[in-house]
């Protein structure tokens, strides 16, 4: 790439970038009598200017809870004392977090969410909240079991590979099981390194084979990824959002799809 072709691709980036900030500042920065709503598009939040009546974007306390730097007083710096409880922060705030894809900043505006569309105080919003979350893990269990097992397995195999290549009397019992090959003499297996020689004759092609199947499907993922395929977990994901926002058509079907998406499965 030329270095000409090389500074008009970087201005093109930085114009759309610029371009997307002021989008997002304008919008957050609209009338507080606008509703703000978060559309969820690939991983990203995105502030949306819908029907009237909805949310203060200058404080939360209007919400039933409380907004801290209303009632602190000033620390030494003679500024109330900084908080990063979600709860204090203001809208803009929550959704800045909420766009780089903060799980407890989700949350929040989910509760915030609530009480707009229910008309109730912050505390009906969160044991709505703790329902919407019990729902949103019905079936962790087996949905996160192919993980389990994965991660068992690759743990056994790769802690029983260290006696299975350098462990003489593991390497013993095993050709005898398995493979039944001739025995070298003893003065050709006196260091584990020479053991290692006799039995990296049959450990070597499944340990190749696994490498390269790993590799394999490691390229898979990442072209999947190209393409906006989505693999098993963000498939499995959508899955359980549309699944949650089935449940709760009240509510905003992109708020609750992006709060599903950051949700673990523990």
């Amino acid at each position: 790439m030329s270095l000409s072709s090389f500074a008009s691709s970087a201005g093109r980036g930085l114009l759309l970038l610029r371009r997307q900030q002021n989008i997002a500042a304008n919008i957050l920065a609209s009338s507080s009598s606008t509703r703000l709503r978060l559309l969820h598009r690939g991983s990203s939040y995105r502030a949306l200017a819908t029907d009237t009546g909805g949310i203060d974007t200058t404080t939360t306390a209007k919400r039933g809870h409380v907004h801290k730097d209303h009632h602190q007083k000033n620390g030494p710096r003679g500024v109330p004392p900084i908080s990063i409880c979600m709860q204090d922060m203001d809208d803009r705030t929550l959704v800045n977090f909420a766009s780089i894809e903060n799980h407890t900043a989700r949350e929040e505006v989910l509760r915030r969410h609530i009480m707009d569309v229910d008309l109730v105080p912050y505390t009906d919003a969160c044991a709505t909240f703790a329902t919407i979350e019990a729902i949103n893990k019905q079936g962790h269990y087996l949905v996160a079991l192919p993980y389990k097992i994965g991660i068992f397995s690759a743990t056994f195999v790769g802690v029983t590979a260290i006696p299975m290549v350098f462990h003489l009397p593991t390497i013993e019992w095993f050709n005898v099981w398995a493979v039944t090959t001739d025995v070298p003499e003893l003065r050709d297996l006196e260091t584990p390194l020479e053991v290692s020689i006799w039995s990296w004759n049959w450990m070597e092609p499944p340990l190749g084979l696994a490498s390269f199947v790993l590799l394999c499907m490691q390229y898979v993922r990442g072209q999947m990824l190209n393409l906006g395929m989505k693999p098993y977990t963000g498939w499995i994901k959508a899955h359980r959002g549309q699944k949650l926002a089935n449940a709760f058509p009240q509510y905003d079907k992109k708020i609750l799809i992006a709060y599903s998406e950051t949700a673990n499965f523990m």
